[in-house]
């Protein structure tokens, strides 16, 4: 007696297309239980997430309301004017980091073990002098506020402007507006 092999099982066929006045048609998937559509709802609502998931998201909003709350922050027009006046002024402070990792790599040279004392008067030399910098800056942006803005009210202008001052003119957040030595 001869086996027979079972007929290959065909893909079903996909429904035929809803058409309007032929007669009622059978749905592809049964409608879903008021418990069934509840639980959907809720989970497109508030979705449950995975622990990555969760923090990939909550890092996505932290980055978003930091940017609004740092926008809402430079657009304040004591910001803006500190922010062109030193972008549009050399600064000592720009230059500070490059000098001082030269110097540290040149202290830990053992041939340049004689010159550390004349690293250091450098060091302390250039420090003073970006603290000069730095003062020149703050008077004349005080005398620009009180001219244009008419303001007195200088809370936290002075380390704003000294950290714009140490950071490369590329880094700067916002992007400088002005170019170096333009008039503001």
């Amino acid at each position: 007696m001869a086996l027979r092999r079972a007929p290959k099982p065909t893909e079903p066929e996909p429904p035929a297309p809803v058409t309007h006045g032929s007669g009622p048609q059978k749905k592809a998937v049964p409608t879903p239980s008021r418990r069934e559509a509840e639980a959907a709802r809720r989970q497109r609502l508030n979705p449950s997430l995975s622990p990555k998931e969760a923090r990939k998201r909550q890092r996505v909003q932290d980055m978003q309301r930091r940017q609004k709350t740092m926008a809402s922050q430079e657009a304040q027009p004591e910001r803006q004017l500190m922010r062109d006046h030193v972008d549009s002024r050399f600064n000592l402070g720009e230059f500070a980091m490059p000098i001082f990792m030269l110097l540290l790599v040149l202290t830990l040279i053992p041939g340049f073990v004689q010159w550390m004392n004349l690293f250091l008067v450098v060091s302390w030399g250039y420090i003073l002098g970006m603290v000069l910098d730095t003062f020149l800056m703050w008077r004349k942006y005080k005398r620009l506020a009180s001219e244009r803005l008419g303001t007195t009210y200088f809370r936290g202008l002075l380390m704003y402007g000294f950290n714009r001052q140490l950071s490369f003119r590329r880094w700067r957040q916002p992007p400088p507006r002005v170019k170096r030595g333009e008039a503001i």
